[in-house]
């Protein structure tokens, strides 16, 4: 399942690690997908302007590793009409679990919320089943089935 194992605590540390890492993934795919759509907006270079954030301050791996542009890496859901990789229930569903444990904890999550959001109008699209990255193509007013 994964290249490295750590060991993360007592039993449900694990699951409670999972929630937060897929939490900050939700969180910066719509960071990334938000600012290339913006760009886009602004006539520039797709490749450009992920080039610029992979060598800069917001370089992550949905941008360098999963960009949620067709246009930035080969290999990528995004080439492949966002079939395959996380889908967007998927994401969802952990959002949702992420955001219901920092309720109950007390924790604020008003990015995790607003992501949650997001990611439940992109499923209401009938994006559910695409790829996460996707959520860039729901940004622009396109449905992708």
């Amino acid at each position: 399942m994964g290249a490295n194992i750590i060991h993360c605590g007592t039993s449900g540390a694990g699951q409670s690690t999972k929630l937060c890492n897929n939490l900050a993934m939700g969180i910066q795919m719509v960071g990334v997908a938000e600012a290339l759509n913006l760009g886009e907006a602004l006539g520039l270079d797709p490749k450009t302007l992920a080039a610029v954030m992979n060598t800069s301050t917001s370089r992550c791996w949905s941008s360098d590793s999963y960009n949620p542009h067709p246009e930035v890496l080969e290999g990528v859901p995004s080439t492949n009409n966002y079939d395959g990789g996380f889908g967007v229930s998927l994401m969802l569903k952990d959002l949702r679990l992420a955001t219901d444990a920092a309720n109950k904890v007390g924790s604020p999550s008003p990015l995790g919320n607003q992501t949650k959001e997001l990611y439940s109008m992109t499923e209401g699209a009938g994006m559910g089943g695409k790829d996460f990255g996707v959520v860039l193509q729901y940004l622009k007013g396109n449905k992708i089935e």
